[in-house]
């Protein structure tokens, strides 16, 4: 399986499903910190200032990493698995968040025993620019 593309009504135990089929099936990410890093799903959803894809990974050993070393894998995870999927999305490209968490956690929940990390950023000319939240 390539992708999940999961709209803001999916439900729950289905995500969760199809998260832990991607994640099993792409094995992990490469990233910097060379910290094992997996793809658990892609959310797209619509917001009120345009459309946003979300880039969830599992990422066990984040909380251990440090501020920097955290933000160049998560920029790398935008540019090396984000960039390619909007080369032809055309002039209008959605914002990216590229979230890692330590645990699975179903998207949206809070779980205070589970370190997640967020980051989004605007996609031009195939780089992804960080936007401070």
């Amino acid at each position: 399986m390539d992708r999940v593309w999961a709209g803001p009504v999916m439900r729950p135990a289905l995500l969760m499903i199809a998260a832990a089929g991607v994640a099993a099936a792409e094995g992990t990410v490469p990233v910097p910190s060379g910290q094992p890093v997996t793809r658990i799903e892609i959310i797209e959803e619509m917001m009120a200032e345009g459309p946003v894809l979300r880039y969830r990974f599992l990422a066990p050993k984040a909380a251990t990493l440090d501020f920097e070393t955290r933000m160049a894998d998560m920029a790398h995870l935008c540019e090396s698995v984000a960039v390619p999927d909007l080369r032809d999305a055309g002039p209008e490209r959605p914002r990216v968040v590229v979230s890692l968490s330590e645990k699975l956690v179903e998207f949206g929940a809070r779980d205070a025993s589970v370190a997640q990390f967020f980051e989004s950023y605007t996609v031009a000319e195939d780089r992804c620019i960080w936007e401070a939240f």
